[in-house]
Formats: structure tokens, sequence, C-alpha cells
């Protein structure tokens, strides 16, 4: 009787401790289970590594700010002149020479003349950023006048220092993408790979435009140029008495000029009008004979 009492609490132990480890195995089967599921659907999303590569891109970002205060500045700088000149032929002549000796070029060259035969050329000139003080102190200290002037600048650091830094970091995930392709495990994941790559690519060619527009605008300035002449033989800017009496011989001529061709436009109406007095003088005449033929 000692015994069944003995074996009873025993078997009921070891029937506990069977149990425990029956559902410590069912817990770990089903944990493995779901890990599977989970890694099977991430392989059959591409598009959640696109969007893990996107959040990685924007934490690179953030934990690397853009910060242009020890990086060299990015100073656009413009420029508008209107110069009078004497002698405007030999005044662009001297530009041209002056423009090439500082490694300059015309971007935009244009002339015009009026019916005075004064000539204007309106020109648009990139010059080395370096060289644009220099260049500005030769124009002031020459012969001609400079009858206006505007300069500006403008701060393009961070703008700059921004892109290239975002460059940089779409083309590393770029790179990545790009050794994405060959563990592609279906065509549908090869495919949503390849879309990516290819924005990816497209958003590096935008930002790679963009800095070397703006590191053209930073290396050479811009400078608009309104070169004209008021009047070759008198003095500059002007307004004498030869200079009046030389526009009132002017006025009086083209005054005459403008009868002269407007009675010659007038040719039919003078025909017409000669024939008309010519019929009138002749009807009175034979009205006039035949009033005397009748005394």
């Amino acid at each position: 009787m000692k015994k069944i009492f003995l074996i009873l609490p025993l078997s009921m132990l070891l029937f506990a401790v069977g149990c425990n480890r029956s559902m410590e195995h069912s817990e770990e089967a089903l944990v493995s289970e779901v890990s599977t599921s989970k890694q099977a659907d991430y392989a059959e999303a591409p598009e959640v590594a696109a969007a893990d590569v996107a959040a990685g891109a924007a934490v690179d970002a953030a934990a690397n700010p853009v910060n242009p205060v020890n990086q060299q500045l990015k100073i656009i700088r413009r420029g508008d002149l209107s110069i009078e000149s004497k002698d405007i032929q030999a005044s662009k002549k001297n530009l041209d020479v002056l423009l090439k000796k500082m490694g300059g070029y015309y971007e935009q060259e244009s002339s015009t003349s009026n019916r005075d035969e004064l000539t204007t050329y309106n020109l648009v000139i990139r010059v080395p950023s370096k060289q644009l003080d220099a260049f500005m102190g030769n124009l002031e200290n020459g012969k001609d006048k400079i009858t206006s002037k505007s300069m500006t600048s403008e701060d393009v650091s961070i703008l700059y220092y921004d892109v290239e830094s975002r460059l940089k970091s779409k083309r590393a995930y770029l790179a990545r993408y790009q050794g994405m392709v060959a563990s592609a495990k279906s065509v549908k994941d090869l495919l949503e790979i390849q879309e990516q790559i290819r924005l990816l690519q497209e958003e590096i060619d935008s930002s790679e435009g963009l800095l070397r527009n703006l590191g053209g605008q930073v290396d050479y300035s811009s400078i608009n140029i309104n070169l004209f002449e008021y009047n070759a033989n008198l003095p500059m800017g002007s307004n004498s008495f030869w200079s009046r009496l030389k526009d009132s011989f002017v006025f009086g001529w083209n005054l005459i000029e403008t009868l002269a061709l407007g009675i010659v436009g007038l040719w039919p109406v003078l025909i017409v009008v000669g024939l008309a007095v010519a019929l009138i003088k002749k009807f009175r005449k034979n009205r006039k004979n035949k009033f005397l033929n009748k005394e």
C-alpha cells in the first residue's frame, strides 16, 4: 500500500514535466513558422526593401547635415553696365582684347544702328570670378564713360553642398540596388528593383545637372553690357548749341524730304487736276469765241 502511494505522486510529477516540454516544443515550432513566413513575405516584396533604403538615406542625411561654414563659399556674381563711347569701334576692339586677356568669352553679342549711323552693342559676357574685380577696374579706368553700373552677389553655398551631399547618398544607394539585381528571386522582384534603379538614376542625372549649372555660374560671373555712342564728334552726353543746331538742320531737311515725297506720291491727283483745269479753260475759250462770232 505504501508503494502505491509513493508511485502515484512520482507518476504525476513525470506527467507534468512531459506536458511542459511538449508546450515548449510547440511554441518554438510556432515562432519558427512565423519567422519563416515573414522572411518569405519580405522576399516577395522588394518595395519594403526600397522603403528601408529610403529610410536609411533619410537617416544618413539627418546624421550628416550640410554645414558650408567650413567649406569654400559658393558666390554667384552678376553685373549690368552701360558704357558711352566716343569711338565705339575702337572701344569694342579694346573690350575684345581685355576679355581675351582675362580668360572670358562672349555668351551673347548683338549690335544695332539707327538712321544717324549711331551704333549700339548689347553684350553678355562671362568672366572668371577671380578676374572680375580686375576686369571692372580696367573698364572704370578706361577712356570710355560708365553711365550706369549695378553689381549683385548671391550666396548659394547651402544649396550647392546640400545637393552635393544628397547626390553622394543617391549614388551609394544606387550601388546597393545594382547589387540586389543578382540576388532577385523572381521576375517581379527584378522588375521592381530595376524600376528603383531607373528612378534613382534620373534623380542623380538631375542633381548632377544642377551642380554643373551652379558651378558654372560660380566660376564665371555674368555681365550685361550696353555699349553705345551718343555722338562721335561732340563732347560725351552734351546738349550744346551746336548739337541742337545740327538737330534743327536735320529736322528741316527731313521735313523737305517728307514734303517732296508727299508731292510725288500725289502725282495721280495732280494729273487729274491738271486735266480738269485744261478742260475748263478750253470750254471757256470756245464759249467766248462763239459769243464773239454772234456779234
